[in-house]
C-alpha cells in the first residue's frame, strides 16, 4: 500500500496510523476470515455462547444434542408462533402431530390440542411435547390436550345462545403437574380356537349333535333356550353363546413371574362376521346371539390402573367371587379382589401399564 500523508507537516500520531494500516495487510487472510467463522468452526466450547447469542436457551432441556440445536434451532426460532414450528419442534424429539384449533365461536378458541402421530413412547416424554410445544405456539395460545389411540370429545349442543354448551369433557387425565390432559389408548387383539377341555372346565359343554332328530337329543326339552325349529348346530352355537353372555367375565392380568397384577371386569358377546360392528385385527364381527360363530370377550383399563407393573400374560376369569375386601361396583380389584373361578384363554402379553393410556383387550373365541 502506497504511502498517502505527505513528507512534511506529518504529526507522530497520524504516522502510526498509517503505519498501523500498513501493517494490517499481514492479517489480513485471518481479518476477512472472521464473518461466518462462528458458524463453520464446530469447537464444542464455542456452542454455549452461539446457543445464547441464537436465543436458543429455552431449548437446551428438550434437545440434547447441541450442534444439532444450533443447525435447527435457528430456523425454528424465525418461525416461531406458527404451525410450522409446533411441526418442528415436534420433529426434533421424534414426533409428528395433527394441530386442531377450536372454531370461533368457542369461549376457548385459544386453546389448541394435537392428535399425535403415535403413542408417547414413555411417560418422561410428556413435559418434552409440552415444553416444546409450548415454546413453538404463538403466545396467545395454550396447549389444552394431546390424544392418540382413544378421543372421546366432549359431547355439543346446537350453536344458539341457549344450547351453547358442551357436556362433560373431553377424554384425558392430567399427570405430573403438567396443564395439558392427554389421552392415548392401545389395542390388543387375540384368537383361538376353544378346546372341549374349556367347555367344560366352565361346565357348558354341549357335544356336537350327529342327528337333527328330537329323539336322540340327549337334554331335557324344556331346558333348551332355542328355537324347535333350528339345525342342531345352529341351536348348539346359540346355546353356547348364550351361556358365555350370562357368565360374569374379568381380565386377569400377570407379570412375568405368574404373580397378579389385577383383574379388570369384561364383556363376553356372541357374534359372526359382519359388515359392521366390532373390530379385531382387521376383521369385523357384529353381534349375532341367533346363530354365532364367536365369542369376543373385551375390556378397557381405565388411566393409571396397573401403573408400575409390566403384564407378561393376560386370560379370562369366570364367574369368580369377590373377596371380603373387595366393594361391590368396582370395574379394576387389586390381586386380593378375587377368589375362584374358571380361567381360560391365557395369551401372552408385553404391556406396561401407564397412568395415561387405556388399554382395550379383545379376544375372540371360535365356538
Amino acid at each position: 500500500m502506497p504511502v498517502l500523508l505527505p513528507q512534511s507537516g506529518t504529526t507522530p500520531f497520524e504516522a502510526d496510523i498509517e503505519t498501523l494500516i500498513l501493517e494490517t495487510e499481514e492479517y489480513e487472510l485471518a481479518i476477512n476470515a472472521i464473518p461466518g467463522w462462528k458458524l463453520t468452526s464446530r469447537s464444542a466450547s464455542l456452542i454455549p455462547f452461539l446457543i445464547d447469542e441464537y436465543g436458543l436457551g429455552a431449548l437446551v432441556p428438550y434437545i440434547p444434542d447441541r450442534f444439532f440445536l444450533i443447525d435447527a434451532g435457528r430456523q425454528w426460532a424465525r418461525i416461531r408462533g406458527t404451525h410450522k414450528a409446533i411441526e418442528d419442534g415436534l420433529g426434533f424429539i421424534g414426533y409428528a402431530a395433527g394441530i386442531e384449533e377450536p372454531p370461533e365461536r368457542r369461549s376457548t378458541w385459544w386453546k389448541v390440542q394435537l392428535h399425535l402421530d403415535r403413542l408417547r413412547d414413555s411417560e418422561n416424554d410428556l413435559e418434552r411435547i409440552d415444553g416444546i410445544v409450548g415454546l413453538s405456539l404463538p403466545t396467545r395460545s395454550k396447549l389444552r390436550r394431546v390424544y392418540h389411540g382413544y378421543n372421546i370429545p366432549a359431547a355439543e349442543t346446537g350453536y344458539t345462545r341457549l344450547g351453547s354448551c358442551r357436556l362433560a369433557g373431553d377424554s384425558g387425565v392430567r399427570v405430573r403437574g403438567l396443564r395439558p390432559k392427554w389421552s392415548f389408548g392401545r389395542k390388543h387383539d387375540f384368537a383361538l380356537d376353544l378346546t372341549q377341555a374349556d367347555y367344560e372346565a366352565l361346565g357348558i359343554w354341549i357335544p356336537e349333535v350327529p342327528s337333527e332328530l328330537w329323539a336322540d337329543m340327549d337334554f331335557i326339552w324344556s331346558g333348551a333356550d332355542f328355537r324347535h325349529a333350528d339345525e342342531a348346530e345352529i341351536s348348539r352355537r346359540h346355546s353356547l353363546g348364550s351361556s358365555f353372555e350370562r357368565s360374569s367375565v374379568w381380565l386377569k392380568f400377570t407379570d412375568s413371574n405368574s404373580a397378579v397384577i389385577g383383574y379388570r371386569n369384561a364383556k363376553c358377546r356372541a357374534v359372526s362376521p359382519a359388515l359392521e360392528g366390532l373390530n379385531v385385527s382387521g376383521n369385523i364381527y357384529g353381534r349375532n346371539r341367533a346363530n354365532p360363530s364367536h365369542v369376543i370377550a373385551f375390556g378397557r383399563t381405565d388411566f393409571g390402573e396397573g401403573y408400575g407393573a409390566t403384564a407378561a400374560h393376560v386370560s379370562l376369569l369366570f364367574d369368580p367371587e369377590l373377596t371380603d375386601v373387595t366393594k361391590p361396583g368396582l370395574l379394576w380389584l387389586e390381586p386380593d379382589g378375587l377368589s375362584g373361578g374358571v380361567e381360560i384363554a391365557r395369551q401372552p402379553l408385553d404391556l406396561e401399564f401407564g397412568t395415561t393410556v387405556r388399554d382395550h383387550i379383545q379376544i375372540l373365541m371360535r365356538l
